[in-house]
């Protein structure tokens, strides 16, 4: 009888409960645990880890988690058989905890951005190479599974040779009041490059199309700098960026629009749509009202995106000359595949489902000893984006994105 796989040991730093007045756990506690608990055949969750004791161990005890610490070198001393370290604390922090992981030899699931500096990215991309480490990044989205068929489809030509792409996400997470710990959120220097929070996006570019960003013009502005605190009377300060729009050049022929709005009450999240010479593909969240709260604030990890798309008939439109207009009524919903589902029994298009969508294509990738995407040498190149799209805001003018020395 062939033994089953053994379970893969996870621990999860940044997974503290806060108890927050709006209900909001953050991230790892609100996907990543849940998410994982959902596989228990493929992983198991051997430590928790946050920057005091008792946050980790009330952690711990609430999720029936053996392990809690309040340092990650010691976590990593005294847990050496972990095989994954996921990293979902603050952004600030996302490079040290990553780059103790890598040199103790733990492959890494690692929030986005990789750190607060494209330095810091390239130095965890060669830690990782140097160890022949598997990484992926938090591009939950990235497995969405009208994401994975849209990819699937433009590779197969059903748009033909892609021309133009329109992504829009509008959100409401920077406008909405919101509890004083999460005061991070609006400081620049807690969350890096000012354009970071465009991260999901260019991925789902990168990743539809193909091809990478080759150059870029760009704006970024705090429209909103201070919104209503929950907990207390006053107001929460930002000098973090909330508006993103780029103009975008994709390999040699493709050209785009990205608009990434976090102030937009009752935002309809994701919107994509790529025009090719054949025909055209959209993706949009099926449910987007449904999914703002009473509040304004819509969640962008609720709401499973849908496909839709068509095709041109050129033999049609040379016969009759007002097809055009009635092949515009043949825009449809296209279904998605089954294959596309890695997870059951997890509600679809919640954080839980997209979270351990790409636990399962991480570990699938470990196992078969290959690479994952996206992984840290994928993000590198977004933090090459978001470099080029700062220089065009302080240029005034387009940017080529510089590439070198990636490999």
């Amino acid at each position: 009888m062939i033994a089953a796989p053994r379970r893969l040991k996870v621990a999860i730093t940044g997974a503290g409960l806060t108890h927050s007045p709006d209900g909001r756990e953050g991230w790892a506690v609100r996907a990543h645990v849940p998410a994982l608990k959902a596989l228990p055949d493929l992983f198991e969750i051997v430590a928790v880890c946050t920057t005091r004791r008792e946050t980790a161990e009330a952690s711990a005890r609430h999720f029936e988690i053996p392990h809690a610490f309040a340092s990650v070198e010691d976590m990593l001393a005294s847990l050496p058989d972990i095989d994954i370290v996921c990293v979902s604390a603050r952004p600030v922090h996302h490079y040290r905890i990553a780059a103790a992981a890598l040199r103790a030899g733990k492959h890494v699931y690692c929030e986005q951005p990789l750190g607060i500096s494209t330095a810091q990215a390239e130095e965890l991309c060669a830690l990782a190479k140097r160890n022949r480490l598997r990484t992926v990044v938090g591009h939950q989205s990235h497995y969405e599974p009208a994401t994975l068929h849209m990819t699937e489809l433009v590779r197969r030509g059903y748009i033909g040779q892609p021309l133009t792409f329109h992504h829009t996400y509008f959100v409401s997470n920077y406008i909405a009041p919101r509890p004083s710990h999460r005061q991070w959120l609006f400081q620049s220097e807690m969350g890096g490059h000012p354009g970071y929070r465009s991260g999901h996006s260019l991925d789902r570019v990168h990743m539809v199309l193909g091809q990478n960003v080759t150059a870029i013009c760009a704006d970024m502005t705090v429209k909103v700098p201070e919104r209503r605190a929950l907990d207390h009377a006053g107001v929460i300060r930002s000098d973090q960026v909330d508006n993103m729009n780029y103009l975008l050049r994709v390999g040699k022929d493709v050209m785009g629009t990205m608009q990434v709005s976090f102030t937009a009450w009752f935002g309809t999240g994701n919107h994509f749509e790529v025009y090719g010479t054949e025909g055209m593909l959209m993706l949009a969240t099926g449910d987007s009202p449904a999914w703002s709260k009473a509040t304004g604030e819509g969640d962008p990890a609720r709401g499973e995106l849908k496909l839709f798309g068509a095709r041109a008939n050129i033999e049609r439109l040379l016969a009759d000359p007002t097809a055009p207009e009635r092949l515009e009524k043949q825009f449809q919903e296209i279904p998605i595949p089954a294959k596309h589902y890695y997870v059951s029994g997890i509600e679809r298009g919640r954080a839980t489902f997209l979270v351990a969508q790409t636990w399962c294509a991480f570990l699938r990738a470990i196992r078969e000893g290959r690479e994952c995407a996206p992984n840290f040498r994928d993000k590198l190149k977004i933090h090459r984006v978001w470099d080029a799209a700062e220089e065009s805001v302080w240029s005034k003018s387009w940017q080529d994105v510089d590439y070198s020395g990636i490999s």
